[in-house]
């Protein structure tokens, strides 16, 4: 059972992020939670991953700190 989690995951981190998304939302309405919830989980491990984006200069020039 452990290698087909294992099979699946490695298949699910080689998709791109969009399809991921598409995927956790199928997976909420045909109510899969546990294969939503490993979804989820890889869509957020690749977001700590992604350095942060910048910002935009006007907008730090409008915050008040």
């Amino acid at each position: 059972m452990a290698h087909s989690h294992q099979s699946r995951r490695s298949y699910l981190q080689s998709l791109g992020s969009q399809v991921l998304v598409d995927l956790s939302d199928c997976c909420c309405f045909r109510s899969l939670p546990r294969l939503g919830e490993v979804v989820d989980q890889i869509l957020f491990e690749r977001q700590l991953v992604q350095p942060p984006l910048p910002l935009d200069p006007e907008v730090l020039e409008m915050l008040p700190y």
